[in-house]
């Protein structure tokens, strides 16, 4: 089932922003307040919102897919080839969604995937080529461990957003994020959802290579 929706700050005086995110998964994992997660940023900063939903069978572990627009943006879908980032919280989904991330060029640098995968090399062979010959990026990382090591199996989408913002392009400064993750967060789990965030920033700080 997809559900566009639309959240603008019509006071913005913002310019200059454009991001394109593509945030996949299954039922259960918090798709969704990820994308809570980054558009309470995009509002706080006053950059217009806009995005889609894609949900099908997700109370029963199905696909989960929400395309996010942070910008000057006038359809929530994002196309292939032309998201910034990819954040994925389950490797068979990645491979669904991989083709979204836009190829390096002259002008530009090519889309960033941050995976959660317990294996750093479950990716084939012939894919990692396509995508470096591209120009594209991708981080494997154990998110699942780090939050059922924290006792929250169920933050594993908190623990991959601070890997993936320890890396020097994700464009969403540590400090306002984890912010907005306080705010989104219901607060019975706040604190702990913070711990997690830190501890996967201070991961990605170690093992993001570039």
């Amino acid at each position: 089932m997809n559900q566009p929706f639309a959240i603008r700050n019509s006071k913005s005086e913002i310019g200059g922003v454009n991001i394109q995110m593509i945030i996949s998964g299954v039922g259960g994992q918090g798709v969704l307040l990820v994308t809570r997660i980054f558009s309470d940023f995009a509002l706080r900063e006053g950059y217009p919102v806009i995005g889609s939903e894609d949900h099908g069978m997700s109370q029963r572990g199905g696909s989960v897919i929400t395309y996010l627009k942070i910008g000057q943006f006038n359809s929530p879908l994002v196309k292939k080839g032309n998201a910034d980032l990819l954040l994925s919280l389950e490797k068979n989904e990645a491979y669904k969604t991989l083709h979204f991330l836009k190829p390096a060029t002259t002008d530009q640098q090519g889309g960033i995937g941050f995976i959660n995968a317990s294996d750093a090399r479950f990716m084939k062979e012939e894919i990692r080529n396509y995508l470096q010959e591209r120009g594209i990026e991708t981080h494997i990382f154990w998110a699942d461990r780090i939050a059922r090591e924290m006792g929250s199996i169920q933050s594993t989408n908190i623990a991959l957003i601070g890997f993936a913002s320890a890396h020097p392009r994700f464009p969403f400064p540590y400090e306002k994020l984890r912010q907005s993750i306080g705010r989104v967060t219901p607060p019975k789990f706040r604190e702990l959802s913070l711990k997690i965030f830190d501890r996967g920033f201070s991961e990605g700080g170690r093992l993001i290579k570039l």
